[in-house]
């Protein structure tokens, strides 16, 4: 099964190579911003942000963008909603469930092409990140070290693996037109947390450094474990939504 499934992630990477590349060079673009911003205005780190907007974009790109690394983001479905409302991985789940591929293997691939594209990207991402940060601002060192921006790289995938595990099942378990309402809802609630958060002086990714210096390995650990935990009941749910849904 395992084998099938690695297959049918392969060929989708083969279909959708453009959207591959286009996504990977947009999470370059995204790791050297994050980097810059990370280092706060006067290179002293985020612990010194004291304007509300720059503390609320640094969240943004790890709490909102982050998880989107889970998919070709730079896809046209992604970019043009009269894309989307064509209902386009939809359409390519109903020539797949027409063949004789057993529904476990279908929703298993989609899994391991969210998991490789999570970590191919978040590579590109933590890689640019940590290249400003250590490579062309030295003054890094002064607030983290190497070691620590490892953990809290780790720490964020965990997140992105829960949050971002859900777009197999919105991309192949939902209307087209859900790759945009979806978001937005998401955001929405995102805005009204960091809003809460912000009027009480706490940033969220702020907090994630304390803990990170304060419990080290352990927190990224847990935070992995949960993702892990995450991926495998979005696999479910996806496996059970693809045995019941009609797509004639």
């Amino acid at each position: 099964m395992l084998k099938d499934a690695v297959w049918l992630a392969k060929k989708e990477y083969q279909y959708q190579w453009r959207a591959f590349i286009a996504t990977f060079i947009a999470c370059l673009f995204i790791g050297t911003s994050t980097g810059f911003l990370l280092l706060g205005s006067d290179g002293s780190g985020i612990q010194e942000f004291s304007v509300f907007i720059h503390r609320y974009i640094v969240d943004l790109f790890f709490v909102g963008v982050a998880p989107s690394f889970a998919t070709f983001f730079m896809a046209k479905p992604y970019l043009s909603f009269q894309n989307a409302k064509q209902n386009p991985y939809g359409k390519r789940m109903a020539v797949l469930r027409s063949l004789p591929v057993p529904v476990s293997v279908l929703s298993l691939s989609r899994i391991i092409l969210m998991l490789s594209t999570l970590v191919i990207m978040s590579l590109a991402f933590y890689g640019m990140m940590g290249m400003v940060l250590f490579g062309i601002m030295r003054s890094s060192f002064d607030f983290l070290t190497v070691s620590e921006f490892l953990i809290f790289g780790f720490f964020w995938f965990g997140f992105a693996m829960i949050a971002g595990g859900i777009s197999p099942y919105i991309e192949y378990g939902m209307k087209g037109t859900m790759l945009h309402i979806l978001p937005y809802l998401y955001m929405g609630v995102f805005v009204v947390v960091e809003v809460i958060l912000m009027v009480n002086g706490v940033g969220i990714v702020e907090t994630s450094l304390d803990i990170v210096k304060s419990i080290g390995w352990t927190s990224a650990l847990i935070s992995l474990a949960v993702g892990v935990i995450g991926c495998y009941g979005w696999n479910q749910l996806l496996k059970n939504r693809l045995e019941n849904r009609d797509y004639l």
